[in-house]
Formats: C-alpha cells, structure tokens, sequence
C-alpha cells in the first residue's frame, strides 16, 4: 500500500510542476506580446519620422539649389549694373536716368 501512496504523491507533484511549468511559460509569452506590440508602435513612430525628415531634407536641397542659382546670378554682369542704376544711381555711359516728378 505503500507503494500506491507513493505515485499518487508523485502524480500530484507531477501535476504541479507541469502546472508550474505552464504558467511561467504563459507569463513569458504575455510578456513577449506585449513587448512585441511596443515594438511595432514605436517602429510606426519612427517611420513617421523618418518620412517628416526625408520630406525636410528635400526641401533644403531645393533651398540649397536656389541659392546656388542666386550666387550665380549675383556674380553676372548684368546683376552689377541692376544695383549700380537701383541703389546707387548710376548710369552706363550714354544713358540718361530718368526720375518720375514725386510731386504728382
């Protein structure tokens, strides 16, 4: 009889391992989900940023390209005569400036 006792000890210990076993196992794939679920969230997040930056990156290269056209442009002939006659009054010889009446 004592034999009997025995197994039925060891099939009880048996089932609470086993149960043991299971629940540890159930814990670490919840937290593994959850885990997994912050990971997306945040990896959505990134993407958004990435494509904010991308976007601000072309607009600097678009900038970048006007004023490299601009720095051309204010290196040219034509561009040194505009502010010649504009802000300092200048003329080519033989032109004459003419100056509309301010009094009108």
């Amino acid at each position: 009889m004592t034999a009997g006792r025995g197994r039925t000890k060891y099939r009880k210990q048996s089932k609470t391992v086993i149960a043991g076993i299971l629940l540890v196992t159930l814990l670490f794939c919840g937290l593994l989900f959850y885990r997994t679920k912050a990971l997306q969230a945040r990896d959505s997040r990134y993407g958004v940023k990435e494509a904010e930056l991308q976007e601000q990156i072309e607009e600097e290269r678009k900038k970048a390209g006007e004023l490299e056209e601009r720095e051309a442009y204010v290196q040219t002939k034509k561009y040194i005569e505009e502010i010649a006659k504009s802000k300092l009054g200048l003329v080519n010889p033989g032109e004459t400036l003419l100056k509309p009446n301010e009094e009108e």
